[in-house]
C-alpha cells in the first residue's frame, strides 16, 4: 500500500533528482522544501528555486544565477513525471499539480486503512518525561490548573504520537505551611467534619479552610496594623531605606505630566508597607501565624497526631484531584509527592560542594554562582542552618526521575512566572551532572483569565476548575434545551443530554485554551467557545458529526466496496483541496510536536473542518446521500469516512471527546 510519506518523499525525490541532473551535486530529497501555493494560482504545492542560485553545473553562467531559469528548466524534466497533472515555472518557483485520482487513491486508501493511526510516526527510541499539573493539597485547581492540565496532556499526546516513549508524572505539593493553614483552620473550626457530611469535593471542602484561614489572619493583621505596635512599624519602615526608595518612587511618578504616566501607579506608602510586612508579621507576631508555624515544626518532627490529620486532610483533596482529572481526560503514569522529595537534593549539593560547583557565603549559606551559566548574581541552594528550598528539592527530584526512567528529555509545564527559576534549575543539573546538560525544557505558559463577571468562583478572585466545567456544561445544557429541534432528539433522555452537554463543555474549554500558543497570555470567553459557527471545538464537534451523520444515513459500512477504481472519482477542485488538507495531517503533527504547541494541530483541525464544511452545504454541486452516481457517491462517502477519522484523531490528540451526533 502506497503511503502519503512514500508520496512525499517521492515526490521530494523526484525533484532531487532534476535538480540532480542539472548538475546540483549534493542536492539530496532531504534538502527539497515545499509550499503552499498562493490562492488562485496553478498548481498544489511549489518548489523556490532561489537557494539553487550558483550551483547549478550544467546551466551556464547566465542562466545558472537565475531562479526562473532554473524554475524553467526544472519544470520541463519534472513535467515528463506521470505523478503530476502538470508542472509549470511561475517566475522562480516550480508549481506542481498533483493527479488527483493518484491522490484520492493514496490518501484516502491509507486513512481507510490505518483509521486512528494514520499520520502516526515511527518509533523513535527516545524518552521523554513530562511534568505537568502539579497542585497544592490546600485547594481545588484553578483556572490556571486547568491550562496547565491541557497542555501537559495533549502535549503528551502529540509527542506519542510522533513516537515517542512518553512518561507522565506530576508531582503534588503536600507539605509547607500553605498546607498547615488549611489544617489550622479545620483544628479551629471544622468540628470534625468530613467532605461526605459537608457534601463537598475533599478538595473544594479543605479549600473552603483554607479560605477561612486567610480571612481570620486578613482580620487579624488589621487589627495590628491599626494598634500602637502596628502604627509604630509603619514610621520605622517610613524611615528606613525601602520606605525612602518606595516613598521616591510614588513622588517621580506624581511628577510626571498625565500624558508620561504610563502603567501602573506605584502603591501608596501604607499599602507598600501593609504588603512589604505581611511575612514578617505572620512570622514573628501573629497568633494564627505562630499556630501554623507549630504544626509545621510538629510535621517535620513525624507527630503522630499532626501526621494523621494531614493525611486524612491529604487523603480527601487527592481523591477530589482525581476526580478532577478523570472528567478531564487526564491521567499520570506516576504521581510523585513534595513530602517524600523534599529531602531530595541535599547530598547532591554536598558533593557538589566538595567539587567546586557550590561556595559556602560569609553566613555560611550554600550558594551557585550564576555568572557559570551566563546569568547574574548567586542562588542559595542550601540555608545557613543546612535546611533546603525549592531548587534544592527540584535538583534532587530531577535526578532521581532520570534513575526512574533514564529519560533523553524532561519537559516542566509550568507557568511562564517561573521562567528564571527553570533557566537557573536547568544550568545547576548541568554543572552538577554533565551526563544531563541539554536534556531539559520549560514548556512556560501565560495566565488565562475570564472577562470580568462572567462566572463568579468560591473566594471571587480564583476560577475553580470544576465550577468552570460544571458552568459550561450549564451553558451548554440550557442551548440544547433552547433549541427548536429538539425533539430531533427525542430519543435521548435526560441523562444523554447531560453526557453530551459535557462533551461538548469540555470540547469548548480545551479547544479554546489549547488555540493559544501557550506562552501568550489569554482571556477564557465562555460564549465564544461555544459557538457552532466559529474556530471553536464545539465546532470540530459538530463537524465530526456531521461525518457520522452522513454514513449512517447512507448504510455505509467503513471500507466497504471501495478500491482504487472507486477512489479515482474524486476529481473537482474542492475534493481536491480536501485531499490536499488531510494529506498535510502529519506534517501538522511534526509542526505541533516540535513547537510543543497544541494550537498547531486546533488550527489544521479547524481548516479541515472548513473545508469540508463548504462540501457538506454544496448539495449542488457536490451532492452526497442524493449523488446518482453511485460510484462517485462511494467515492464521496469514503472521503466522508477519511475526514471523520482524521478529525477525531486530531481532537484526541487535543484530549477532546468526539460525539456521534450532537
Amino acid at each position: 500500500m502506497s503511503t502519503v510519506e512514500k508520496f512525499q518523499s517521492e515526490i521530494s525525490e523526484l525533484i532531487a533528482s532534476a535538480v540532480v541532473e542539472l548538475g546540483g551535486a549534493e542536492f539530496g530529497a532531504s534538502d527539497v522544501s515545499l509550499s503552499a501555493v498562493p490562492e488562485n494560482a496553478l498548481g498544489d504545492v511549489a518548489f523556490s528555486c532561489f537557494a539553487l542560485r550558483g550551483k547549478l553545473a550544467a546551466l551556464d553562467d547566465k542562466s545558472r544565477n537565475n531562479p526562473a531559469v532554473i524554475a524553467s528548466r526544472l519544470a520541463e524534466i519534472l513535467g515528463k513525471s506521470p505523478v503530476f497533472e502538470s508542472v509549470v515555472a511561475a517566475g522562480p518557483y516550480v508549481n506542481m499539480t498533483y493527479d488527483a485520482a493518484n491522490l484520492s487513491r493514496i490518501v484516502v486508501g491509507e486513512i481507510l486503512a490505518r483509521g486512528t493511526e494514520f499520520g502516526s510516526l515511527e518509533p523513535k527510541n527516545e524518552r521523554i518525561v513530562v511534568e505537568f499539573s502539579a497542585p497544592n493539597t490546600n485547594k481545588p485547581q484553578h483556572l490556571g490548573h486547568l491550562r496547565n492540565n491541557v497542555i501537559g496532556e495533549s502535549v503528551s499526546r502529540l509527542l506519542k504520537k510522533s513516537g515517542y516513549d512518553v512518561v507522565k508524572v506530576n508531582i503534588i505539593n503536600d507539605r509547607g505551611i500553605h498546607i498547615c493553614k488549611s489544617m489550622l483552620s479545620y483544628m479551629l473550626y471544622g468540628n470534625g467534619i468530613t467532605p461526605q457530611e459537608a457534601g463537598k469535593k475533599g478538595d473544594h471542602m479543605v479549600g473552603d479552610f483554607y479560605v477561612m484561614f486567610e480571612k481570620a489572619f486578613q482580620a487579624e493583621y488589621k487589627t495590628w496594623l491599626e494598634s500602637e505596635a502596628g502604627k509604630a512599624a509603619f514610621e520605622a519602615f517610613v524611615a528606613s531605606p525601602a520606605g525612602i526608595k518606595a516613598q521616591k518612587a510614588i513622588d517621580a511618578y506624581a511628577a510626571l505630566p498625565e500624558g508620561k504616566k504610563k502603567g501602573k501607579a506605584p502603591a501608596d506608602m501604607f499599602s507598600t508597607f501593609k504588603s512589604a510586612e505581611k511575612d514578617a508579621y505572620f512570622n514573628t507576631v501573629s497568633d494564627l501565624g505562630k499556630q501554623a508555624t507549630d504544626l509545621l515544626v510538629k510535621w517535620e518532627a513525624g507527630d503522630e497526631t499532626v501526621r494523621a490529620l494531614w493525611k486524612k486532610m491529604n487523603g480527601w483533596v487527592i481523591d477530589g484531584f482525581m476526580d478532577t482529572y478523570k472528567t478531564l481526560g487526564v491521567s499520570f503514569d506516576k504521581l510523585y509527592f513534595e513530602s517524600d522529595t523534599y529531602r531530595l537534593g541535599k547530598d547532591i549539593i554536598e558533593e557538589g560542594l566538595k567539587n567546586g560547583i557550590f561556595y559556602k557565603r560569609p553566613d555560611n549559606a550554600t550558594a551557585f554562582d550564576l555568572s557559570r551559566i551566563g546569568l547574574s548574581g548567586e542562588k542559595i541552594v542550601l540555608r545557613s542552618n543546612g535546611t533546603s528550598i525549592y531548587i534544592t528539592q527540584d535538583i534532587g527530584t530531577a535526578i532521581e526521575r532520570f534513575k526512574d526512567y533514564a529519560y533523553d528529555r524532561m519537559i516542566y509545564v509550568v507557568a511562564d512566572e517561573q521562567n528564571h527559576h527553570f533557566k537557573v534549575l536547568f544550568g545547576i543539573l548541568g554543572a552538577v551532572r554533565p551526563d544531563l546538560a541539554g536534556r531539559f525544557e520549560h514548556l512556560s505558559y501565560g495566565m488565562v483569565t475570564l472577562p470580568n463577571g462572567r462566572m463568579k468562583s468560591r473566594e471571587g478572585t480564583v476560577v475553580d476548575t470544576d465550577d468552570l466545567v460544571a458552568e459550561m456544561a450549564r451553558l451548554v445544557r440550557e442551548l440544547m434545551d433552547n433549541k427548536s429541534d429538539r425533539e430531533h432528539y427525542a430519543q435521548a433522555d435526560d441523562a444523554e443530554f447531560d453526557r453530551r452537554a459535557l462533551t461538548i463543555a469540555l470540547a469548548a474549554l480545551k479547544y479554546y485554551l489549547l488555540d493559544v500558543t501557550p506562552a501568550s497570555w489569554m482571556e477564557f470567553n465562555p460564549e465564544k467557545s461555544l459557538d457552532l459557527q466559529g474556530r471553536t471545538g464545539a465546532y470540530c464537534l459538530m463537524n465530526y458529526a456531521r461525518t457520522r451523520s452522513i454514513l449512517r444515513k447512507a448504510g455505509y459500512v467503513h471500507g466497504e466496496g471501495v478500491d482504487d477504481q472507486v477512489l479515482s472519482a474524486l476529481k473537482t477542485p474542492q475534493e481536491k483541496k480536501l485531499l490536499l488538507t488531510l494529506m498535510q495531517f502529519q506534517t501538522a503533527l511534526k509542526w505541533a510536536t516540535d513547537a510543543r504547541d497544541p494550537g498547531k494541530m486546533a488550527e489544521y483541525l479547524f481548516n479541515l473542518c472548513k473545508t469540508f464544511a463548504f462540501i457538506f452545504t454544496d448539495k449542488a454541486g457536490h451532492p452526497i446521500l442524493t449523488c446518482t452516481d453511485e460510484s462517485l457517491k462511494k467515492a464521496r462517502l469514503a472521503l466522508v469516512d477519511a475526514i471523520g477519522i482524521v478529525l477525531k484523531t486530531g481532537l484526541e490528540l487535543l484530549s477532546i471527546d468526539v460525539l456521534e451526533e450532537m
